[in-house]
């Protein structure tokens, strides 16, 4: 069979026809966990400012990015402690999926954050290093709470994920076509595998108040590291004090159009004691995801030293 990217095994559709006769987890049409393996190389020469030349923006996504390989691999790391305690053949196939997926970002994230360090951010190496301790502590003494910890930022995840592929022409077109394809890629398979987490949860630690403590510690907690390494970022740049900058970045993230203007009805639900990530049906968006991101893995292929995808990428679902 020809290994061009629009093989369908890529990007298959959910095919729910061999799974009707199996209860308890339940994904919605369209949301098939499909474990890609891209591999992005050609950011030697990625600019430091590389969203639409814009300082901030490029360093709010900079410092989003290099939080995800210590931050993919604990998602990962807390849902697999549990793994055992679960009976549903169904989310067992969707946690190896989940896994694979995340391990994944993990290793594609740290190729962006070599790049990051090779432009003189080198703090976010000793940072990584204490957020990663900080981790696997939790992981040894709170598996409970990390697993809630978990699903929250999965939650934050799957918003942002939704922003980008709700109107990808307003936030994929500034960015520089090296880095784009990582993030259409990130954000549809966030989009597909939000619910493992939360499905877990709720067999082994159906707890409303775990949860949503975690989603409001992990938000600020979230919000201030990101903000913390874009204002390191921009110091080392020497451009922390300039006010043209600030007022970029403020509307960037607060403008009329801003990244995280807007989101509190997707953000809200989670408090309700009901709530659950497939509420929301993103079945359109991961059908049209998967389209363009096929177009941009392939533009990609025609340009030497571009994404390329892995020849057997492993497909769960």
């Amino acid at each position: 069979m020809s290994r061009q990217i629009s093989d369908s095994r890529r990007f298959p559709t959910s095919d729910r026809s061999d799974r009707s006769n199996l209860e308890g987890y339940d994904r919605p049409e369209g949301s098939a966990i499909t474990v890609r393996r891209p591999s992005f190389d050609d950011w030697a020469e990625l600019p430091r400012h590389w969203y639409g030349g814009q300082p901030f923006a490029s360093h709010f996504l900079d410092a989003l990015s290099s939080v995800f390989p210590v931050g993919e691999a604990f998602f990962v790391r807390s849902v697999l402690h549990y793994r055992d305690r679960i009976d549903d053949p169904e989310l067992q196939i969707a946690i190896r999926a989940f896994a694979g997926q995340e391990g994944q970002h993990s290793q594609q994230h740290a190729r962006h954050v070599e790049v990051l360090l090779q432009q003189g951010y080198t703090a976010l190496r000793w940072r990584n290093r204490l957020v990663e301790r900080m981790m696997q502590w939790s992981l040894r003494r709170m598996p409970r709470a990390s697993l809630a910890a978990t699903v929250a930022l999965e939650h934050l995840t799957a918003i942002l994920a939704r922003r980008l592929l709700s109107d990808p022409e307003r936030w994929t077109a500034p960015m520089d076509r090296r880095i784009a394809p990582l993030w259409q890629w990130h954000a549809l398979e966030e989009a597909e595998h939000k619910a493992v987490a939360f499905d877990v949860l709720t067999r082994v630690a159906p707890s409303h108040a775990l949860r949503v403590i975690q989603l409001a510690q992990n938000s600020v907690g979230l919000f201030l590291e990101i903000m913390d390494r874009t204002v390191y970022m921009l110091w080392t740049d020497g451009l922390l004090f300039r006010s043209d900058v600030w007022a970029d970045g403020l509307r960037f993230l607060f403008g009329r159009h801003g990244f995280v203007r807007g989101l509190g009805p997707d953000y809200w639900p989670f408090y309700r004691r009901d709530f659950h990530p497939n509420d929301v049906d993103d079945g359109p968006l991961l059908e049209v995801g998967r389209e363009r991101l096929e177009g941009a893995l392939s533009a990609a292929i025609q340009s030497p030293g571009r994404a390329q995808p892995n020849p057997d990428p492993v497909s769960v679902g």
